[in-house]
């Protein structure tokens, strides 16, 4: 099975797919992760992640498909997160899965507002001694963490949140919309509570034979 979680920065992507790689047996293939684990000793990647700045699909796709060989061994039972973000990365996607054998099969789009997106992301902090991400408003640290390493991501401030909001409308929206032409979308609202998104996911799934539970 191959899946993508598709939505605005702080949509839930990583929180939802980690819980469908959990459930369905899948590797979850989050690009950001790994870009920005590329950033911290490559400067030009840096700089773009820092501005809200696209990396390019054929540098991605070859990054994403050296990690799922090291990782997995193959390209099948993956959920992408965070790629393709573009109707000419969605095409690039497309041919990668087509010369190893496969294809797509559904992708989920968790929508949010802007507004709430902007709430969300403001609100990020990451613990940088354990990497592990909270929310202060929606899921804050414990008293065990130091709040002196608790530090906002370069993307997380208010002109790279503009700016990826920017994208996300003009790039990847009119890719959803295409893959909503091609019967792959699956719309579920963003904003509910994490499990209830869960569970939306699964019934939707569920209804493409793509889920047996």
């Amino acid at each position: 099975m191959i899946l993508v979680i598709s939505g605005p920065q702080a949509s839930g992507k990583g929180t939802q797919g980690d819980l469908l790689a959990k459930k369905l047996g899948l590797f979850h293939m989050e690009s950001g992760e790994m870009l920005r684990e590329i950033a911290k000793t490559d400067n030009r990647i840096r700089d773009m992640l820092n501005t809200g700045t696209l990396v390019p699909g054929e540098e991605t796709i070859k990054l994403m498909e050296k990690k799922i060989n090291d990782e997995t061994g193959g390209l099948e039972n993956i959920i992408f997160d965070g790629f393709p973000r573009t109707p000419e990365q969605y095409e690039l996607f497309k041919k990668w899965l087509q010369i190893n054998n496969t294809k797509l099969d559904c992708t989920i789009y968790l929508e949010i507002s802007d507004k709430e997106a902007e709430k969300r992301l403001s609100a990020r902090r990451i613990d940088e001694i354990t990497g592990e991400v909270y929310n202060l408003i929606t899921n804050p640290p414990g008293t065990d963490v130091n709040p002196e390493y608790l530090v906002q991501r370069e993307d997380d401030k208010p002109a790279a949140i503009r700016k990826r909001l920017f994208i996300f409308h003009s790039t990847t929206k009119p890719m959803l919309e295409e893959m909503e032409k091609d019967g792959l979308l699956v719309k579920v609202n963003g904003e509910q509570s994490i499990m209830a998104i869960f569970e939306e996911i699964l019934t939707e799934l569920k209804k493409r034979g793509l889920y047996n539970g």
